[in-house]
């Protein structure tokens, strides 16, 4: 007996990138909502936390990103590496405005 493999469309499900959400419009309504358009530059700010000497540092850095690809629940950025390949990152709307230089 064999069964049909549904990773794939579940996770599509799970992250809100159903082909229904992928058109023009909600692209639109999401980029004017959050003030944000696909291909801008944005600079966030991330902390990092280090032990050294059994003390906690606390240092806050910035870093470049471009925006991907927005979302329903979540946006895509492309972080810029000094290799200058970069990643790809996916934070939720509240996370990336609190991030947001």
């Amino acid at each position: 007996m064999s069964y049909k493999d549904i990773t794939s469309q579940s996770t599509e499900v799970l992250w809100g990138t159903r082909m229904a959400e992928r058109n023009a419009e909600t692209r639109k309504r999401l980029e004017k909502e959050h003030n944000v358009k696909v291909g801008d530059k944005v600079k966030i700010i991330t902390e990092e936390v280090s032990e050294e000497d059994g003390e906690r540092r606390k240092r806050k850095k910035i870093k470049k990103s471009e925006v991907v690809d927005v979302y329903e629940y979540f946006i895509l950025l492309r972080i810029k590496t000094k290799a200058g390949n970069g990643f790809c990152e996916s934070f939720a709307w509240k996370e990336f405005e609190a991030m947001r230089g």
